[in-house]
């Protein structure tokens, strides 16, 4: 595969102007920068930032999590506290494509950047706003993170199900990931290019709005409340799925695999026990899930007097899905990851020497490009105001001034 040149990338050309924090809105400005647009990302002219540069392990001012979620981007701080700063941030936005902002409601009016203050100077602009809520209601003035809304749609309920098949959460448990930030970036990224596509069809620049509780219900409801979803009196109803998914123990460490599929049932007990075919307890699809903890448990009696490598071999051999579960350490070093050149060691920029998994979507043939770092706070703040008209003696007086930050 050739290398893709940044512009051939379909939004070469697109400027985002992002003013948010953390992870829900700035991952989508990610995803966007990997596509090709240039995303000047605002923060704070305090010498802090987007909070999330403290977060976890860094080097100097860019966590791991921050150059995940910021990477390829360009950053500049304004103090939009003041006129000149307000002004700065206003130059801008009327030359972007996209505002993408993350406050709650009404801070963004309150700091001169609403909707309707941004179309007076740039009457096509795509405006975004990602809340937690939504822009009104009775929790709508409460801060909100990831795992506020687990808790809310019922993920931490449902990740809470026992394996001996109860209908209630033996402890509700949290997804140790900020799957509702990612999900939420990666659902504002989607509707920011069909808001593109619309605007390129004539429709103007549209106000582009998300909750992350609304998010979040809609990402678990197909499958999480599959058993909750259909009302009608005749449906049949069957015991969640989920509490199928589990970890089997070898000798030697995890397997990942459910033992209740039908079409791989028949392979699995060829594999592990084929009498398990002629048993009563699991003739059916149905009769293995009200008989779930008894085929667990068979299962994992099994499976614990094999190594991981000899109960992959089974596996592999009858074509039943499935995988060794790898320390966080291995994962690098799996062969098809390694294929598929998923990984990249990175040396450039700020954030130094680092392990990145590369942008999963490729365009064109091409082959997909490293990201660049993370910038430092404000690395870029002289390089835009002059690219906006600045002079360098205004550019040095604003400076010196406090309103571009230390």
């Amino acid at each position: 595969m050739t290398e893709q040149p940044s512009t051939s990338k379909p939004f070469a050309g697109i400027r985002v102007v992002e003013a948010a924090q953390m992870i829900s809105a700035p991952l989508a400005g990610a995803i966007l920068a990997e596509q090709g647009a240039d995303v000047v990302k605002v923060e704070l002219a305090d010498g802090v930032g987007d909070r999330l540069r403290a977060i976890g392990s860094r080097r100097d001012d860019i966590s791991a999590v921050f150059n995940g979620v910021n990477h390829g981007k360009r950053s500049v701080t304004f103090d939009t506290k003041t006129e000149a700063g307000l002004e700065a941030l206003l130059a801008l936005c009327a030359t972007a494509d996209v505002f993408l902002q993350n406050f709650r409601p009404g801070a963004a009016e309150r700091m001169g950047v609403g909707e309707a203050q941004l179309r007076s100077i740039n009457p096509d602009i795509i405006y975004v706003s990602v809340s937690g809520f939504g822009s009104s209601g009775p929790k709508v003035d409460q801060k909100v993170y990831d795992y506020v809304i687990q808790a809310m749609t019922g993920i931490a309920s449902l990740q809470g199900l026992g394996s001996g098949g109860g209908s209630k959460p033996d402890k509700p448990q949290l997804i140790r990931q900020f799957v509702i930030d990612k999900v939420t970036a990666l659902t504002v990224s989607q509707a920011i290019t069909a808001a593109l596509f619309a605007r390129e069809r004539g429709l103007g620049g549209q106000h582009v709005e998300l909750a992350m509780l609304d998010v979040g219900l809609w990402f678990f409801w197909p499958d999480g409340m599959m058993d909750r979803a259909l009302l009608s009196d005749d449906v049949h109803h069957s015991p969640h799925f989920s509490l199928a998914y589990d970890v089997v123990a070898t000798r030697d460490g995890f397997i990942a695999m459910i033992p209740n599929g039908n079409r791989s049932w028949p392979p699995l007990c060829q594999a592990f026990n084929p009498s398990w075919l002629t048993d009563a307890r699991y003739a059916t699809p149905e009769d293995r899930e009200a008989n779930q903890a008894e085929l667990s448990a068979d299962f994992a009696a099994v499976v614990g007097d094999l190594t991981t490598t000899e109960a992959l071999e089974r596996m592999r051999a009858n074509d039943v899905p499935g995988a060794a579960v790898v320390d966080l350490d291995n994962v690098a070093g799996d062969e098809q990851i390694a294929h598929n050149e998923t990984l990249a060691h990175l040396l450039d920029g700020p954030a130094g020497e680092r392990l990145e998994a590369l942008p999963p979507v490729k365009f064109g043939g091409g082959r997909a490009v490293a990201p660049t770092s993370a910038p430092s706070l404000g690395a870029n703040t002289d390089e835009v105001l002059t690219e906006l008209g600045y002079t360098a003696d205004s550019i040095a007086n604003m400076r010196e001034s406090g309103v571009l930050g230390p």
